[in-house]
């Protein structure tokens, strides 16, 4: 009888430290995805910032969000505005080729159970490179590029936002894109009313309504609301400062973009290859 006492206490021990050796990493991972989370808005910010940059400073073209971009190509062509054409034709192939290099850099080298793979650092280091030049190019014009240095600092900048939108879409963080804030609110809204519908569906249902907490949110509201503000966020700033400083703006979405890649190279040399608990956007 002590010897089965003292079976059924060993099995006790070894349970509650495997228990508290799992719960290490998972803590881990949950703190991982959070500053996941963070650095997406980071990136968010940095692309609203660039498109207010761009419309402001390069002839009203965006160089980040193409569908604004598209209809201001469209409206161009239409009323035979060549020179506002070519600008919008320009932001339109930098970001085609962008989406191409970040392809390149992260297709099939993406860590199915990484939190931040290692590719997607590697694709955002390449588009702090093409921000660097670009930056450079826009201060030193004073702000207002003209001539063949417009086209140019649009191609580059555009280059850029289409790698860091290949790079937040390999992520696989649903409905959220640096860049597509169309997409963005619109996932956003459908999240909305699905949970509200949901709600009210089960009120009344400890059971069901258990059950729809612990069901995986495979699109975070609260995430996809964060994207989309902090976007318009950004371009508040970047408007609000260019007017005071002109030619200095453009260091802010480099500073934020350097700020992602630091932080990624420090939080995610380990890890990055386990898999935990949802961060608090996904439980949300």
């Amino acid at each position: 009888m002590l010897r089965a006492k003292g079976q059924r206490e060993a099995r006790i021990d070894r349970s509650s430290q495997g228990d508290a050796g799992e719960s290490a990493p998972h803590g881990r991972l949950s703190s991982s995805r959070t500053v996941r989370d963070a650095l997406l808005l980071l990136l968010s910010a940095a692309a609203g910032c660039v498109d207010a940059l761009s419309y402001l400073g390069l002839g009203q073209v965006f160089t980040a969000n193409m569908t604004g971009n598209t209809v201001l190509f469209g409206i161009a062509l239409g009323q035979a505005k060549g020179e506002e054409a070519l600008r919008g034709g320009v932001a339109l192939g930098g970001f085609v080729l962008g989406v191409a290099g970040g392809a390149v850099i992260t297709e099939g080298k993406i860590e199915r159970r990484s939190v931040w793979p290692r590719a997607v650092t590697v694709a955002l280091a390449f588009e702090l490179v093409v921000m660097v030049a670009f930056a450079v190019g826009f201060y030193l014009s004073g702000g207002v590029p003209s001539g063949e240095a417009r086209y140019l600092i649009i191609a580059l900048s555009a280059l850029a936002m289409g790698v860091q939108s290949t790079a937040v879409r390999s992520l696989g963080v649903g409905g959220v894109a640096s860049t597509y804030i169309t997409g963005t609110l619109t996932s956003l809204t459908e999240q909305a009313v699905n949970r509200m519908r949901l709600s009210l569906r089960f009120r009344g249902s400890g059971e069901q309504r258990a059950k729809q907490r612990t069901t995986p949110n495979r699109n975070p509201a609260a995430i996809l609301a964060c994207v989309w503000m902090v976007y318009g966020l950004g371009a508040l700033v970047s408007g609000a400062a260019i007017l005071r400083w002109p030619s200095g703006t453009v260091f802010v979405p480099v500073v934020l973009v350097t700020l992602v890649i630091a932080t990624a190279v420090l939080r995610f040399r380990r890890y990055q290859h386990e898999e935990g608990p949802k961060s608090w956007s996904e439980r949300v």
